[in-house]
């Protein structure tokens, strides 16, 4: 009884000192109510903050960034005194041949050695990484571009899907290091004024899109039987508009992955062509020809050998760590 004689009490003093008291009135923002609060969504901001949160990306661009300075500070000190095991001053470009030092095993005065022409092996071999660093780049450029437009042409040309197809089967059945290894072969006795790094690219460039090319068509098979094309089919949209405004925007993320994973095998294929002695000449300094000629006396001279391969396993790695970053992070399923 207590308890209802007290809560009447409330009630009424509530009534007696009126509602305006206990509410009122709330202006209408037109701004704070067309406000998000959750942020809106960015494809490209949520793949840089996926793939910056990745361990294997954080050493692989780090890893890369250490590469790059080492080639292009690195061979800058080449241009100095070398000296023989006596100490005298014998020449002053680390980079000449100096048969007085070749085959020195590493030492104070040269860290990974020389070579069988006498040759400082700790900078020929960060000067050649620099050269098959920019040629892979070259090749891989080349051949991203070429994949991708003719991959969006095989993709949307459905009546000449069994022309490329013949076309690619009749390729990808010899082995490619074969092909590169002929067209190299080629090319030196047909291009002889062309310069050696051309004709190189010209050889891994000719065929190398194939591959890439059949990837694009089959994704843009996969959508392209979706509402928005067969809209804009239906309404005569040009065969260059579906191509680069339909397809492309869609499929950038698969482009993207694969040329990051393109660098490593154009980096191999430049350096089995040179081994093979069908791509750089063996004086000239590239990793391939470095490893070319370290091959040879490797039983009795390891070091040659060791260097240059040490350097292109670093250079492979992490162009495999960053495209399996990147492709990880491209994937739409693993945002928010």
């Amino acid at each position: 009884m207590e308890n209802i004689e007290n809560l009447q009490n409330t009630t009424s003093s509530v009534e007696s000192d009126g509602l305006d008291d206990l509410f009122y009135r709330v202006e209408l923002d037109e701004e704070e109510s067309e406000h998000l609060a959750a942020e809106p969504y960015s494809y490209w901001k949520s793949v840089f903050k996926i793939f910056i949160k990745k361990p294997s990306a954080i050493i692989g661009l780090a890893t890369l960034a250490l590469l790059i300075l080492g080639i292009i500070f690195i061979p800058l000190f080449a241009y100095g005194p070398v000296l023989d095991e006596s100490g005298s001053v014998l020449v002053a470009d680390a980079f000449n041949s100096n048969l007085s030092i070749k085959n020195l095993a590493p030492c104070a005065e040269h860290w990974w050695g020389t070579d069988n022409i006498g040759r400082d092996l700790f900078f020929i071999t960060w000067a050649g990484a620099g050269k098959s660093l920019w040629l892979a780049i070259i090749s891989s450029t080349v051949v991203l571009i070429l994949g991708t437009l003719f991959g969006l042409f095989w993709g949307y040309m459905k009546k000449l899907d069994w022309l490329f197809v013949e076309i690619y089967n009749l390729i990808t059945n010899i082995p490619s290091l074969l092909v590169y290894m002929l067209l190299s072969i080629v090319f030196s006795t047909s291009l002889v004024g062309v310069p050696v790094e051309a004709r190189l690219i010209l050889s891994l460039t000719m065929v190398g899109w194939l591959g890439l090319a059949l990837l694009i068509r089959n994704q843009v098979l996969i959508i392209d039987n979706r509402e928005y094309n067969v809209a804009s089919k239906t309404l005569g949209t040009p065969a260059s508009r579906m191509m680069f405004r339909n397809y492309l925007p869609y499929i950038l993320g698969v482009i993207i992955t694969e040329f990051s994973l393109l660098m490593p095998g154009m980096v191999s294929s430049e350096v089995s062509l040179s081994y093979f002695g069908v791509g750089l000449a063996k004086d000239d300094i590239s990793i391939g020809a470095i490893l070319q000629n370290g091959i040879a006396k490797f039983s009795l001279y390891p070091w040659q050998l060791l260097a240059p391969a040490f350097l292109l396993a670093i250079m492979i790695f992490i162009f495999f760590l960053l495209g399996t970053a990147l492709s990880d992070a491209l994937d739409p399923r693993k945002h928010r």
